[in-house]
């Protein structure tokens, strides 16, 4: 049986979502989107899973939208098919979602996009800066805490974020407010690993589980471990948008 992961209350990242109806605004967030190259999550009503698309042109002037083909190519299939779209992505700490009708087009190279009239509204989710996502029940992460002594705590990464983590460990020594951690490893799927300095900003022991949930702070943290962070809190942000579809 699986274990449930208990919510970290103090690391409380859902913020409240907005619904943007004013058309400038509404314009700029789209183009922001469509700038900085955000892969948009798209579902398609009556069909289930994610599919993926990239937003081509914002155009309020004329009142219009333009959304790339939709992939894997069932996808275009079924968009050609239900004619609308729920779209959902991620920029700098807000999440969008936003539906709309769409026409078909096609490109002089034969490549399909959809046109959609410029939305009516969008739901904007403004998260706080650094936001903790969650990680699924059906993924387990390793997480090692080397102490002075040469003890080795062990345990399993609950939460993540571009400024820490939140952790169960599996021990009865007590971690306190304030604890510098000199290398927490992070060992991710695939056989990728972060190794980090910790502080730790919260400790709760749990005596019948026998376990600490902690939250904690990344430190000096080089740039090519940001990296590797950075690109599985996308991953597990795309999970975390599948995981909504879905419910």
């Amino acid at each position: 049986m699986t274990e449930k992961r208990e919510p970290d209350r103090s690391t409380d990242y859902q913020g409240k979502t907005e619904r943007i109806t004013h058309p400038p605004q509404i314009a700029g967030l789209l183009r922001r989107v469509r700038d900085q190259r955000v892969l948009l999550s798209v579902q398609v009503p009556g069909h289930e899973g994610l599919f993926n698309s990239m937003l081509l042109d914002v155009n309020p002037e004329r009142d219009f939208i333009l959304l790339d083909e939709l992939g894997p190519r069932s996808g275009h299939e079924f968009a050609c098919q239900a004619r609308q779209l729920r779209v959902r992505c991620q920029c700098q700490g807000v999440e969008l979602s936003f539906t709309c009708a769409i026409e078909i087009g096609q490109s002089q190279r034969g490549i399909s996009f959809y046109r959609a009239p410029l939305p009516e509204a969008i739901n904007y989710l403004q998260r706080r800066i650094n936001f903790r996502v969650r990680v699924g029940l059906n993924l387990t992460v390793p997480v090692h805490l080397p102490l002075e002594g040469a003890s080795i705590l062990n345990g399993e990464l609950s939460d993540l974020s571009l400024g820490g983590l939140g952790a169960n460990i599996s021990t009865n020594i007590k971690l306190s407010h304030g604890q510098i951690i000199d290398t927490c490893s992070i060992h991710l799927p695939k056989g990728e690993s972060i190794q980090a300095e910790l502080e730790i900003r919260f400790a709760r022991h749990d005596a019948q589980r026998q376990v600490q949930h902690i939250g904690a702070a990344f430190r000096h943290l080089q740039p090519q471990q940001e990296q590797t962070l950075r690109k599985f809190v996308a991953q597990l942000e795309r999970e975390m948008l599948r995981r909504k579809a879905r419910s």
